[in-house]
């Protein structure tokens, strides 16, 4: 029985041995576990690839009767077809196209009368206006598209400011001071007034002159 008893140091051994074991056994999981994670990785980017592919080719499917439609315009029009029939035939394409975007859940918006949002448009521009509120966009120069809740391309828009001056018709009737203020030139005429007097007084001067000459050479004739 006492050869059976365990000194320290084979304790130690063996406890040594059964950690170094869960070592090796956590090393091969975790390399399994990264094996994984790169299949994975090549698998998804590969699924990502085929899913781009075939949506690109459904939408080029669905533009090919577009273009399709184009190429009969170009030749109706060497044809010499009518004004009013090349109207109809390009009526005809823009909702061809528009409904080819629509099936892929692209679609147009406008934000032409609402209040500037800068997550849905771009200000190309702004105009002084008091027809409408600061900050309402007046006019689109090329609408906006979305698909669902995402912004592919903001409205391009021109936004109202407040007029020049910073008041609008409204504020001058309730502060008439405004209204009663000269321009700046304003100030200026009396002087110009003046400066013409004096110019004219020297002219009438001057022709009393000659025509007291004249009757005295009249005279002396």
């Amino acid at each position: 029985m006492a050869q059976d008893k365990k000194g320290p140091v084979s304790q130690l051994l063996e406890q040594f041995d059964a950690k170094a074991k869960s070592c090796k056994d956590l090393q091969e999981e975790y390399l399994r576990a990264v094996a994984d994670f790169d299949n994975l990785r090549k698998r998804t980017q590969r699924d990502i690839e085929v899913s781009r592919r075939v949506a690109l080719e459904a939408l080029v499917m669905d533009l090919l009767p577009v273009l399709d439609s184009f190429e009969r315009a170009v030749q109706s029009s060497e044809a010499g077809v009518s004004a009013e029939g090349m109207k109809k035939g390009m009526e005809l394409i823009h909702r061809q196209l528009r409904e080819a975007l629509c099936r892929h859940g692209v679609e147009q918006y406008s934000c032409a009368g609402a209040e500037f949002d800068p997550r849905r448009a771009e200000a190309i521009s702004f105009v002084h206006t008091d027809e409408c509120k600061p900050g309402i966009v007046v006019s689109e120069v090329a609408k906006g598209y979305a698909a669902g809740e995402r912004v592919l391309r903001p409205a391009k828009v021109v936004v109202a400011k407040e007029p020049q001056g910073g008041q609008s018709p409204e504020s001058r009737v309730r502060n008439p001071e405004s209204g009663n203020r000269k321009p700046e030139t304003a100030n200026h005429r009396p002087e110009t007034g003046n400066q013409d007097s004096e110019v004219a007084e020297g002219e009438e001067s001057r022709i009393s002159e000659s025509e007291a000459g004249k009757s005295g050479s009249e005279s002396n004739g």
